[in-house]
């Protein structure tokens, strides 16, 4: 059986993803990065857009901006007051005063807002920040920003891709975390079903118990839906995913002994 209909069949059918339990390692392996390549490259396409778009909006507004330095992870100028700005309902915020904050900037459903401490991003649901502290060590300026953007301009066909692949490595390698993490969780659903099952036979089984909720969140990320408590709903589902996988294993049979007794007469 493919990659292909084994991703049909974790859709709806506990009972087939039983029968993968099986397979040999490989297989599963290639599985989760198909189902990552599926799922993880819309959200990087999606993140990639937001970086264009917040970067195309700070070349717009970057004549408006005040004079401003970054230096050890804090932005200062000789800004009195917040600088925000609305266009075609997207909107822009420099503030160095500290007087907006990321919650302020978040009320925005499209913004790229550069705060006292960090980047705030919002685009239609999907929030990103960027702290400063991570560029801890460098020191730039207003023209130091502006020379960089229009080198940036020939890196951008470069960069968007890298920026894609790099989110698709990333969400790939915490599928795989996530996956164990599940396998073992895996060990005490062995034990209230009384099933026989490896541990590699869990891993194997935890890789397709995860298809649902990676492929609905993806969705959910893709239409720039959040998700209350989605954490907890993604371990949730993929639990009970696995506990019903795992249910479908026949029961051990049981040995049963016939003694018998010589009668004497």
């Amino acid at each position: 059986m493919n990659v292909f209909k084994q991703l049909y069949y974790s859709l709806y059918s506990p009972k087939m993803m039983a029968r993968f339990r099986f397979q040999k390692l490989g297989k599963p392996i290639l599985y989760v990065f198909l189902l990552m390549l599926l799922t993880s490259v819309p959200v990087g396409i999606i993140t990639a857009v937001s970086f264009t778009n917040a970067y195309d909006e700070l070349k717009t507004y970057m004549n408006e901006v005040p004079e401003f330095t970054l230096e050890d992870g804090k932005l200062t100028s000789e800004q009195s007051e917040p600088l925000i700005r609305n266009r075609d309902g997207q909107t822009f915020i420099f503030d160095s005063t500290g007087e907006t904050k990321p919650d302020d900037a978040l009320e925005y459903d499209a913004v790229i807002a550069f705060l006292e401490d960090r980047i705030v991003v919002n685009d239609g649901g999907t929030s990103q920040e960027f702290d400063y502290s991570n560029f801890s060590t460098m020191t730039l300026t207003k023209q130091d920003v502006s020379e960089l953007s229009q080198n940036l301009d020939s890196l951008l066909p470069i960069f968007i891709p890298l920026l894609i692949f790099v989110v698709y490595l990333f969400q790939t390698g915490l599928k795989f975390i996530g996956i164990t993490v599940l396998a073992t969780i895996g060990l005490l659903l062995r034990s209230i079903s009384k099933r026989k099952v490896s541990y590699k036979q869990l891993w194997v089984l935890s890789v397709y118990a995860v298809t649902i909720p990676t492929v609905f969140f993806a969705i959910m990320a893709t239409l720039k839906t959040s998700v209350p408590l989605g954490f907890l709903l993604y371990w949730f589902i993929a639990i009970m995913l696995l506990y019903l996988t795992i249910k479908e294993i026949p029961l051990p049979k049981k040995r049963v002994t016939n003694e018998r007794t010589d009668e004497v007469k």
